[in-house]
């Protein structure tokens, strides 16, 4: 229904004239159509035009977000019901006003979650109920109470996803989680008397793609080619030197979250995947290197440091700009694909603790809730290497 707003900044050529654009379905016709606004740009320096669109974007994404539509002005349509997109008020309430459905119910209960997890995760779980959602309207339970949904409805579902969908028991174990949860909810709000997902079918599958941790050798060759691209080589040692993780809390770090004096990075509740703010220690070997590189002087401490044109500006570089550029480095040097953006981060985990850091250091570096949660990383991140073993076996 809705394409999101984007600036169109012509390339950065300041001369041209800027706009923000969307793009919205016609009612009417059922096309897309783009909607241009080109108002306030004239006469703004370079740094005002970024200031001024992001306001722009802001305000009409807000509006859009909210049912607003430029072809209904201020009649009420729906955008989004959490699950799926909408166009009509009058459809919704006919085909769904009847009954307490899935698609309404989950859309409350999304919303009542989103205030307490960051965005990433209530994507990844929104994603995991829309396939649930689909899964169900296929069986025809579209129009059903959520009283219909059954215990066979949900073994179903999960027979779905291991034989048909090939996921794995890390997967399934959170489809279990997220569904269960999601019908205690039910149960509070008296929708049904029992929780349906029981019994659920066990899978011992495994997929492994997580990011690997980088081998020392490895991180030598690397270190040669990213040091070519000074804003790569820089969000890379976020990760490595403070633990940081990359979307977030580097790409969306500000010129004021670092403290070159006192060599503290503030990491704020919104950024935090724990929703907890955080000061890191900036180790000073990366302090050195900041201090060397960024002028605070220079520039506004409010832009970002990681900005579109390769400098700090009022918009961050685009979410995966950063690991496709490290992609294309990882492949041109035949690396294992084991090898992702995210590694850098796991890496330094791995380093730290062969480095004797203590455990609770590495804990609080990394933003963990407790020290059990930074062990259980460490294991999965790092091989069981006996020293004793390896100098000391017997010779055959």
């Amino acid at each position: 229904m809705i394409i999101m707003p984007k600036l169109c900044n012509c390339s950065g050529k300041v001369k041209k004239q800027w706009f923000v654009y969307y793009s919205v379905r016609d009612p009417l016709s059922g096309k897309m159509v783009r909607v241009r606004h080109y108002d306030g740009f004239t006469g703004l320096s370079e740094t005002e035009k970024y200031e001024h669109a992001r306001k722009l974007i802001d305000d009409y994404s807000v509006r859009l977000q909210g049912g607003w539509s430029p072809f209904t002005g201020n009649q009420h349509i729906i955008y989004e019901n959490n699950i799926d997109y909408k166009t009509v008020a009058e459809m919704y309430k006919t085909r769904q006003g009847a009954n307490r459905t899935l698609r309404l119910i989950l859309s409350k209960y999304i919303e009542l979650m989103s205030s307490g997890i960051s965005k990433s995760s209530l994507q990844t779980y929104t994603s995991c109920f829309r396939i649930f959602t689909l899964y169900t309207e296929k069986l025809g339970m579209e129009r059903s109470d959520i009283m219909s949904y059954t215990n066979a409805a949900i073994l179903s579902f999960f027979k779905y996803l291991i034989d048909k969908k090939k996921l794995s028991a890390k997967s399934i174990k959170k489809y279990t989680e997220l569904l269960s949860s999601f019908f205690r909810f039910c149960i509070n709000k008296k929708y049904i008397k029992t929780n349906p997902v029981h019994g659920i079918p066990k899978c011992n599958r495994v997929n492994d793609n997580t990011a690997r941790p980088i081998m020392r050798d490895d991180i030598e060759v690397f270190k040669k080619e990213l040091q070519k691209d000074p804003q790569l080589w820089l969000s890379v040692q976020f990760m490595f030197y403070c633990g940081l993780r990359p979307n977030h809390e580097v790409r969306e770090m500000k010129i004021g979250d670092i403290d070159l004096v006192a060599g503290f990075i503030y990491i704020n509740r919104s950024n935090a995947k724990t929703r907890n703010a955080r000061v890191v220690t900036i180790p000073k070997q990366f302090l050195t290197f900041l201090r060397e590189s960024i002028d605070t002087r220079k520039w506004d401490r409010g832009l970002y440091i990681f900005g579109r044109q390769g400098t700090p500006g009022v918009i961050p570089i685009g979410k995966n700009n950063l690991s496709r550029k490290f992609k294309k480095i990882r492949d041109a040097l035949n690396m294992p694909r084991e090898y992702k953006f995210y590694s850098w981060k796991h890496t330094s985990a791995v380093e730290m603790d062969e480095s004797h850091i203590p455990l609770k250091d590495i804990s609080r570096h990394f933003g963990h809730s407790s020290i059990s949660v930074t062990d259980i990383y460490l294991k999965n991140k790092k091989p069981a290497l006996s020293v004793a073993i390896r100098d000391y076996y017997p010779t055959l």
